[in-house]
């Protein structure tokens, strides 16, 4: 099966879907308002880095808007449904994907298993639109 090919123009809007889906999946996950400022940056933190380093590199904008756009969507579903062990982990001053000595341990590698498929599966789809 061969994949679509999408315009600049379709990728400006799956871009700009995906980073309002972004923010309203993890926003309202966070316990405390310096957790959600710093995940509020994240995509303007991802759109300059990518444009400049793209830039850099020579890469067009629909493959620049695509990759801004799967990184995106494997970080929201990674954490579609762990809101419980996002908050405990945050709220601990950990890191949500878990350190060897974490008191939530079985929270923290429910949010890594869930973490990693997401990124697994938007990767194999960014890989299948741009090569498939």
């Amino acid at each position: 099966m061969y994949a679509p090919h999408f315009s600049e123009n379709v990728w400006w809007v799956i871009a700009i879907v995906l980073t309002v889906l972004f923010l309203a999946v993890w926003l309202p996950m966070l316990p405390t308002p310096g957790s959600r400022y710093q995940v509020a940056a994240i995509p303007l933190v991802g759109v300059v880095f990518l444009m400049s380093m793209g830039k850099l590199r020579g890469h067009d904008i629909e493959q620049l808007l695509s990759m801004y756009s799967t990184g995106l969507l494997a970080f929201t579903i990674g954490v579609i449904g762990r809101r419980a062990d996002l908050r405990i982990a945050v709220k601990q001053g950990e890191d949500p994907m878990g350190t060897p000595g974490s008191k939530a341990g079985p929270a923290n590698k429910r949010l890594t298993v869930q973490m990693s498929v997401g990124i697994i599966v938007a990767f194999t789809l960014w890989a299948w639109l741009n090569w498939g």
